[in-house]
């Protein structure tokens, strides 16, 4: 029985073969070292069945990389850009939501209401939190104090032991 019919990428030139091998190794994103791979591989006779077990992704899927790459080359192995939202904050505002919430830090309400007032956006917990996760925070739950609730004598009296 015979395989299905495979094509490959046209021959590529000395040059190509040089900038995808570089793109291969130092590549900015994992999927462009993927995708130049792919084309290498393409180009050296390998069928798209094979560069698909390769990188475990479907057949269609290298398929299209393949046509990216005679369609657009090099910028074809970059991903498209894609729809999404706008940020709500640019630069100087999400400096500031840092700001804030090293002042207040146990207290997001206070950062996210303070934000509101200096810039007059209003912003979720959820985008708050992505901001300070992308500057380093961590995140977690803080407890209420039982300090209130202890007897101070008795406090003193253990940590002097």
């Amino acid at each position: 029985m015979a395989g299905k019919p495979s094509r490959f990428v046209k021959a590529l030139t000395d040059e190509e073969s040089d900038v995808l091998r570089y793109l291969q190794a130092y590549g900015e994103t994992p999927r462009i070292r993927q995708r130049a791979h792919a084309v290498l591989l393409s180009a050296n006779g390998n069928s798209i069945e094979s560069i698909a077990r390769v990188f475990d992704v479907d057949r269609l899927t290298v398929t299209r990389w393949l046509n990216r790459w005679e369609n657009d080359g090099l910028g074809g192995l970059a991903d498209a850009s894609r729809s999404g939202a706008p940020p709500k904050l640019n630069e100087s505002e999400v400096q500031k939501a840092i700001d804030l919430a090293t002042e207040h830090p146990h207290s997001p309400r206070q950062v996210r209401e303070a934000l509101a007032e200096v810039t007059g956006k209003k912003i979720s917990e959820s985008i708050l939190r992505r901001i300070l996760r992308r500057a380093g925070f961590r995140w977690k739950r803080m407890r209420k104090s039982l300090k209130s609730k202890r007897d101070e004598k008795d406090f003193r009296k253990a940590q002097d032991e």
